[in-house]
């Protein structure tokens, strides 16, 4: 059998064979580009003509969220090719409320509270509406705690929308019309297929069971 001092010399040798701690040549690598752009400020592109296509209000309660969402937003912005531009700090929302303090003894003592709105404007310049609108999406999608958006997007469009904008509804109106007729009852159409079936429902002895018998018979109206 082998000793003590023996195992523990063996021990030792295998702990010196499995140390694989790293040498200086090793760590010295390069981060990928979109690992390196999350530590730098927001990529932003050039826009050509400076159109005008949306823009995007934030407020929040708390500076940090909103700066925080913001950096987001605007690489967001990047990353689809839309050229940004902002945050523009917005004069900030200031409101105060005065209220008694109690209702008894404390009636005539009075309390103030104060709430400040920070908002940032983001503008998009020379998007595309389709990409405009993908991007307010993902946006929604991958909104931040405590942060409301409103958005003004700006579309341009050939002379004559109105007249196609009429055509599109005459296509709709059918369709609409399938949709409305199970909505209610139409004052020119009183008795139908669909007044009967919610007269049928209300007067179901389960649903008079509800109301404990109280309910009155309902009758279509005439």
């Amino acid at each position: 059998m082998a000793d003590a001092h023996e195992i523990g010399n063996h021990l030792q040798k295998i702990d010196l064979s499995m140390d694989n701690t790293p040498n200086k040549k090793d760590l010295d690598f390069r981060l990928p580009r979109s690992v390196q752009a999350v530590y730098l400020r927001p990529l932003k592109r050039q826009a050509a003509y400076g159109v005008p296509s949306c823009d995007l209000q934030m407020r929040s309660y708390s500076v940090r969220n909103l700066e925080f969402f913001a950096d987001f937003a605007l690489r967001a912005a990047y990353y689809l090719g839309l050229p940004a531009s902002g945050p523009v700090p917005l004069p900030r929302i200031l409101e105060r409320w005065t209220v008694p303090k109690g209702n008894f003894i404390h009636k005539k003592s009075q309390e103030n509270f104060e709430r400040r709105t920070v908002r940032r404007l983001i503008q998009i310049k020379d998007g595309n509406p389709e990409t405009v609108g993908i991007w307010l999406a993902f946006l929604r999608k991958h909104a931040y705690y405590g942060i409301g958006m409103k958005a003004n997007v700006f579309e341009f469009s050939k002379l004559g929308v109105g007249k196609n904008m009429d055509l599109e509804m005459e296509q709709m109106k059918d369709t609409l019309d399938k949709t409305w007729s199970q909505i209610g009852v139409k004052k020119d159409k009183r008795s139908g297929p669909t007044a009967d079936k919610i007269m049928e429902l209300i007067n179901k002895e389960d649903s008079r069971a509800a109301t404990h018998g109280n309910a009155p018979m309902v009758k279509p109206p005439i």
